[in-house]
């Protein structure tokens, strides 16, 4: 029997209705839902989506979020791990404009899970981008960005629900504590922003962070970065109070003129380079060195 979209039904229903399937919250799994339908037509807002748009959800959990988009008319593939969710969100939704996954949205830390990519490059044949909306589990919110970033060209934005301090990494300027390998990647590839903070007390049950939403742009002239070029970025940011002088010293001679063509200094850190230096150091560093 097919029951009222979650977004209609009241927090009590909806909590009820899955202790009696056997549903437990597992912190774990990163599950904390959103019932506020003034929030979530506000995050849907801020994500920047319309009618015909084709949606990535990653952990739908209750199906409050997906509701929402349903009613605005996108058509959403979402990806749960917790097969009692998955079983409700499939009694919830009609087929016609929602596609369930049910597993892990990554297979490691390192690749998209196999069903995923394989989901992703079928509506990519059929000529449609899509756009990543989400109260994204926190622990595997960097990994999963990140790699949808650097490997997938279609990926057009991204509207999603993170603990506040990755989101400020995320937007974080050159030479600061926060700015990291996401960083660089996020901002070299698009345009991104924090939309709106939204406390603990919006969520069921609370975490113990509060959040922020953040919105990404890809700038449609970027390419895909060049395979290895992340890797010597994350490999830097590893030693990131050492000197790059240092770091580099058996790929990059101190006297090699690409320090004063591009205006580093050989005492500058892995945070003070820019998106667009570090693409140019991977130029004239070769390939990546973790095979050396």
């Amino acid at each position: 029997m097919v029951t009222d979209p979650p977004s209609f039904s009241s927090r009590q229903q909806v909590l009820s209705d899955l202790r009696e399937r056997g549903f437990r919250f597992q912190e774990k799994r990163g599950q904390n839902f959103l019932f506020d339908p003034n929030l979530l037509r506000a995050l849907v807002r801020d994500a920047g989506v319309e009618a015909g748009d084709h949606v990535l959800e990653i952990g739908p959990g209750a199906g409050t979020l997906t509701a929402m988009l349903l009613e605005l008319g996108c058509r959403v593939t979402a990806v749960e791990i917790d097969p009692i969710l998955c079983q409700y969100l499939r009694e919830s939704f009609p087929e016609d404009r929602f596609r369930l996954i049910e597993g892990d949205a990554l297979e490691t830390k390192n690749r998209l899970s196999s069903r995923l990519i394989s989901t992703l490059d079928e509506d990519s044949a059929a000529g449609s981008g899509f756009h990543l909306v989400a109260n994204l589990p926190y622990s595997i919110a960097s990994p999963l960005i990140s790699l949808l970033v650097a490997a997938r060209s279609d990926l057009k934005s991204i509207g999603v629900l993170v603990q506040r301090e990755m989101a400020q990494r995320w937007v974080a300027e050159v030479a600061t504590r926060q700015y990291g390998t996401t960083s660089v990647l996020l901002q070299w590839s698009g345009k991104g922003r924090i939309c709106r903070s939204v406390p603990s007390s919006a969520f069921i049950p609370p975490p113990s962070v509060e959040s922020s939403f953040y919105h990404w742009q890809r700038d449609p002239r970027s390419e895909l970065p060049p395979e290895g070029w992340m890797s010597l970025v994350r490999w830097c940011f590893q030693f990131r109070r050492k000197t790059l002088g240092k770091i580099l010293q058996e790929r990059l001679s101190r006297e090699d003129p690409w320090w004063g063509d591009h205006g580093v200094e050989t005492s500058a850190r892995p945070d003070q380079l820019s998106p667009e230096q570090w693409l140019s150091l991977y130029q004239r560093c070769g390939d990546d060195p973790l095979k050396r």
